[in-house]
């Protein structure tokens, strides 16, 4: 801490010199006055800070066990222009966080300006100089974007120290490089695929980065429902005068399902992050959806039913769903895991970033805290929602990111939820109200095999049922599309 003071009374002497004796004019050094000199403002391009293991600035500060580590901050009052390309960021390899694996592990990451060249924001909306493109991808005008420059404003470096008041047992247990505002479009890969990587986009991330909730949108890949037991379909009709329960037979050779249609789906997912070491994927729940399903499309449209016999007669029929049927508002509930290798643009609007090395679990100074974790005394206490920047290296963002607009590239399999929908479905059509009556011509016309269409439409409203559950993982999305930080036709430089 000594060499820290002398340093810091160093600089101001020096300054102190400089200023009360001369300044600087394209004739040399000038004398000033006492009275030049009360007139002088001025800005120091550097700045030392000090935060003590009492002060209120420090997070560390009521950790039981961790309460004596003060910060000692060297900063740059500048803002900085960056455009680079990094081939393979690998940090922490081995090492305390266990071999076969890095703590940090990026292939072909680049930093540059934000988009600026297309007609669209973020998330697809129409508005003047946008920035992207309308599925929302970065755009650049000009030179594009090898010609633009990330802004990082007052950079700055910290250090952790543990006894920063004994010169005999003080130790450095923390350093990061980080800045009070960073406005770039960082990327982590070269190609959008279809599926996760080994050889391009983050392969592994130890560290802290909320995601803003947001939107999007995906279709369904066509299906067949109704051709298995576990979609086996219930409710109820009269027919020839009587009430009867009906259920279906997926395994009857008359049974040739009924065909579910490629729908598009809107989605709006809540806030999410990545938090912890060496992380290969982001986890979002409670992603909320809603589907209609079309029930009269597509080839097949026919179900063979067991009714409640009539005088040992009339047990079975084949059913068909009049034109305009439909299941409305099917709620659910969607799971989605997204690989970080499948991640490629995050913009960064003005938040605050870093990069650390730290011996211990720290909380740098102004790291985001959960409100549930404000006063708790020991770190493994605190909740998942909270910075606490591991043991190893550490890359963590202080603000939300946006995604934009999600949408997916190619369609997605959505029929292992088929027996939630038959469950919920089968509920509905056994309400009293929803009870189907067949004209008397139809119901006998089925004791002699001719399949029977339901008079009316059946619309299965399924708004106010429970959602259905769902799990999805990878999923190709069109504004992951990472454009070229270099100029021509190279793909990285």
């Amino acid at each position: 801490m000594r060499r820290f003071k002398s340093l810091h009374f160093a600089m101001l002497a020096l300054g102190s010199v400089c200023l009360n004796s001369a300044y600087a004019s394209s004739e040399g050094l000038q004398s000033l006055s006492d009275s030049e000199m009360s007139a002088a403002t001025g800005q120091a391009l550097m700045s030392l800070s000090y935060i003590s293991p009492t002060d209120s600035a420090n997070l560390m500060r009521n950790i039981s066990g961790s309460n004596n580590i003060g910060f000692y901050k060297l900063g740059l009052e500048a803002e900085l222009e960056l455009n680079a390309n990094i081939k393979n960021l690998q940090l922490g390899c081995g090492g305390q966080n266990g071999v076969g694996g890095c703590d940090i592990d990026i292939k072909n990451l680049a930093l540059s300006g934000l988009p600026n060249g297309g007609n669209y924001d973020i998330n697809g909306n129409a508005v003047p100089n946008g920035g992207y493109d309308i599925d929302g991808n970065p755009a650049y005008s000009g030179d594009g974007r090898a010609a633009t420059s990330a802004k990082i404003s007052n950079p700055f470096l910290e250090f952790a120290i543990k006894n920063p008041n004994s010169a005999s047992t003080r130790e450095v247990v923390g350093f990061r490089a980080s800045a009070e505002k960073i406005n770039a479009l960082l990327t982590a890969g070269l190609t959008n695929n279809a599926s996760p990587s080994t050889t391009d986009g983050i392969q592994s991330l130890s560290g802290f980065m909320r995601f803003s909730p947001t939107t999007g949108e995906v279709t369904t890949t066509p299906g067949l429902f109704g051709k298995t037991n576990d979609q086996r379909l219930s409710g109820k009709l009269n027919a020839l005068g009587f009430d009867r329960d009906w259920v279906s037979d997926p395994a009857s050779s008359d049974t040739l399902g009924i065909s579910i249609p490629s729908v598009t789906a809107g989605f709006s997912t809540p806030a999410f992050q990545v938090n912890g070491k060496r992380q290969t994927a982001a986890r979002i729940d409670n992603v909320m959806a809603s589907v209609d399903i079309p029930l009269d499309q597509g080839p097949n449209n026919q179900l063979k039913v067991d009714f409640d016999c009539i005088l040992f007669v009339a047990c079975k029929a084949k059913i068909k769903l009049k034109e305009g049927s439909r299941i409305e508002g099917l709620p659910l509930n969607v799971s989605f895991e997204q690989s970080l290798s499948m991640i490629h643009n995050i913009p960064l609007t003005g938040t605050g970033g870093y990069l650390s090395l730290q011996l211990q679990d720290l909380l740098w100074p102004g790291n985001y805290i959960d409100g549930a974790d404000i006063g708790k005394t020991s770190l493994s206490n605190f909740t998942q929602a909270s910075d606490i920047a591991r043991a190893g290296w550490w890359m963590s963002f202080a603000d939300p990111v946006n995604l934009g607009l999600l949408k997916g590239q190619n369609p997605v399999d959505v029929s292992a939820v088929y027996p939630q929908v038959a469950t919920k479905a089968s509920a509905f059509l056994n309400q009293e109200s929803q009870r189907v009556y067949a004209p008397p011509g139809a119901a006998l016309g089925t004791l002699f095999g001719i399949t029977m269409t339901t008079p009316n439409p059946i619309i299965i409203d399924l708004s106010d049922a429970a959602p259905a559950t769902l799990s999805l993982s990878n999923v190709q999305l069109k504004n992951q599309v990472p454009k070229s930080n270099c100029y021509g036709t190279l793909t990285f430089c």
